[in-house]
């Protein structure tokens, strides 16, 4: 046996701080507790109970004495009603943990959302939660993630010192996909220790036949430890004591790594090295292989071996899978068109057991099924590295979409569709050809959690910052109205929208925008403000358009005839609309070539008139029009005129009275 020990197992920097404060301490107090166990390692806290160290999980539990608060760290209210007790506090957190407290206690100073990447029943995040006042959010899988709250505060991000860098990422990956909007501070608070303990202990496991994970059943880097070898090594073990080790078989050929849990004593290692290396029980004279080829192989339905070719027909192939019975691989079950040409006797053949008996003594094989997992394994191995590959949508189930994709599963959960929010209406995505990326494989199953609206927010982010990079102050671009509000109308510029604010589209006042604009119009505009971080684009329409006045004493010369409409009247006359923006005014004693006492009498709002041009003013705005002067000249028949004519016709009939009065 060859033994491979990590350089980085045992004890790290904040544990051996934790026990060697222990036993500086011990002696020093009448009497010495530790807040909970004070590294997850059954022996070491023997050791501590031999000699009058005892754990206990609240300040209920103290009278007097000192109490160690273990490296994982503690809520600060139980650190304060030890305190409050007159229990002295011996500190003994993790610098590294001590630091993320710090991090989350500013966060919520400043309102922040927080949230804690890790396990929340862990002691070392109960801790860190502790510190914010339990406002943090624990998150460990990304279900968990697209279950947290919207929010607009900004979020700080923090995680366990011993959390898996790859967990790490890709929840960091789903937290700016969720909230793509909101300032992200994320803090790598992963431990360095950790971190190439774990790379250690997976390089060991890849080239190992057994691999022994040392540490406490209560130790989370332990378990992680033992995760991440066991995807790499199938002989892969955790024990907590040497006991443990007799249950482990190794053959004199293996070669058997060993790495341990941060809270692994030294001594504990090398203990479990020399037992199986002294022990004959782990050292059999066979190897591995030899024993294994004593006895005929086992087998069942689904399980995959390896045979060698007895023959080959064009119906049927017969493999010698080392069984009681040959194996019969069915013409259907071959995928290849024609077998005598695919394979000779003696050939090796992978093949999947279908049925162990067909009613004739021979085992059922299919060849179809091992190309078709070795294909799906091939798209799985592909699609790791984040590549964006296109599926037909094939159903829509109530958590998503599924689809298939070269013998892969592939499941996009309704909130992976859209690129915000959850998608309500699955059904109308069916059938339908989506551009996806994996963010969840299971490799052994075969299955693959995607995303579609992480692409989609993607391009549209990478669209954005394009369309943003060519856009300037002052420049006069062409874009399309594409919406119209009360207040305005939004312009797409090619990829992203500005808007026209109804005070910026015409020189003069209008009601809505539509007086002006229509959708869909394609219009040129000049860029007057950009608000990068805001995402806002102030854009001026009637800047590009003549000002009305500008040409009006051109236009409108004095002594021309002009055409117009009535818009309003006054006591003093009419204003008469000659274009949008420039009115024209009659006064009232220029209506009428008659005497009227209102304007009414000569024209009412809506009428259509010709008007001589009197005067222009383009200083003041001001148009004075004359209906009267286009109108046949009458003899203005006035209160005094009307006086006159009638004592004239009173003295007419005296002068008939006195004539008939002399004739008499």
């Amino acid at each position: 046996m060859k033994f491979i020990i990590a350089k980085s197992a045992g004890f790290c920097f904040g544990v051996k701080k934790a026990v060697e404060t222990v036993e500086n301490n011990m002696g020093v107090y009448p009497k010495l507790y530790t807040l909970g166990e004070i590294i997850h390692n059954p022996q070491v806290v023997q050791q501590f109970k031999d000699n009058g160290v005892y754990p206990v999980e609240s300040a209920d539990e103290v009278s007097e004495g000192a109490v160690i608060i273990r490296s994982h760290g503690a809520p600060k209210a139980e650190i304060d009603a030890f305190s409050q007790k007159g229990i002295r506090i011996v500190d003994a957190t993790c610098p590294f943990v001590r630091r993320i407290q710090k991090i989350v206690q500013k966060a919520l100073l400043n309102n922040e959302f927080i949230v804690i990447i890790g396990e929340r029943t862990h002691p070392e995040v109960i801790g860190i939660n502790g510190h914010c006042e339990n406002t943090g959010f624990v998150v460990d899988t990304w279900q968990e993630v697209q279950n947290l709250p919207e929010t607009e505060k900004e979020l700080c991000v923090v995680a366990q010192t011993t959390t898996r860098r790859d967990v790490f990422d890709s929840i960091i990956a789903l937290l700016k996909e969720k909230y793509e909007t909101n300032k992200i501070n994320v803090f790598d608070t992963i431990c360095d220790a950790t971190g190439d303990r774990q790379s250690e202990a997976k390089e060991i496991a890849q080239k190992a036949d057994v691999m022994v994970v040392i540490g406490g059943r209560q130790s989370s880097n332990t378990a992680k430890l033992y995760k991440i070898c066991s995807e790499y090594c199938k002989r892969t073990y955790a024990v907590e004591n040497t006991k443990e080790v007799l249950t482990i078989k190794t053959y004199k050929n293996d070669i058997i790594g060993v790495t341990a849990g941060a809270s692994t004593p030294d001594w504990l290692i090398k203990e479990v090295v020399e037992k199986m290396s002294e022990n004959e029980v782990f050292a059999q004279d066979l190897s591995f292989e030899e024993e294994m080829n004593k006895t005929l192989v086992k087998i069942r339905p689904g399980q995959i071996i390896t045979g060698k070719v007895i023959y080959a027909k064009k119906d049927e192939v017969s493999v010698d899978i080392g069984y009681k019975a040959d194996g019969l691989i069915a013409k259907e079950e071959l995928g290849e068109e024609d077998p005598t040409v695919a394979f000779a006797e003696g050939d090796e053949i992978e093949v999947e057991v279908i049925k162990i008996n067909d009613g004739n003594g021979n085992v059922v094989l299919s060849r179809k099924k091992v190309l078709a997992r070795a294909e799906a394994d091939k798209t799985i191995a592909n699609i790791s590295n984040g590549e964006i590959f296109e599926v037909t949508v094939k159903e829509a189930v109530k958590g998503g979409l599924t689809a298939d994709y070269e013998g892969v599963r592939v499941f996009i959960p309704r909130s992976q569709i859209r690129a915000n929010g959850f998608a309500k209406d699955v059904d109308r995505y069916v059938g339908q050809t989506l551009r996806v990326k994996a963010i969840d494989i299971d490799a052994k199953r075969r299955r693959v959690v995607a995303t579609h609206g992480a692409i989609v927010a993607q391009e549209r982010a990478e669209a954005l910052e394009n369309a943003w990079s060519k856009l300037a102050e002052g420049e006069t671009v062409k874009g399309i109205v594409r919406r119209l509000t009360d207040f305005g109308a939004f312009v797409d510029l090619g990829g992203v929208d500005g808007l026209v604010h109804i005070g910026d589209i015409a020189w003069y006042r209008i009601n809505k925008p539509e007086d002006v604009l229509k959708v869909n119009d394609e219009i040129e505009v000049v860029i007057l403000s950009l608000d990068r971080e805001n995402q806002r684009i102030s854009l001026g329409y009637k800047q590009l358009q003549p000002k009305p006045w500008d040409n009006a004493e051109e236009k409108y010369a004095v002594d021309s005839v002009v055409k117009g409409t009535v818009v309003r009247i006054t006591t003093f006359g009419a204003f008469v609309a000659l274009e949008p923006g420039i009115d024209g005014l009659v006064h009232i004693s220029e209506v009428s070539n008659k005497f009227v006492s209102k304007v009414e009498e000569a024209v009412k709002v809506g009428d259509e008139i010709e008007a001589l041009v009197l005067d222009v003013n383009t200083e003041q705005k001001r148009i004075s029009l004359s209906i009267k002067a286009l109108l046949p000249e009458e003899v203005e028949e006035t209160e005094e005129a009307a006086k006159e004519a009638a004592e004239a016709v009173e003295e007419a009939a005296e002068a008939v009275e006195e004539a008939a009065e002399a004739e008499e």
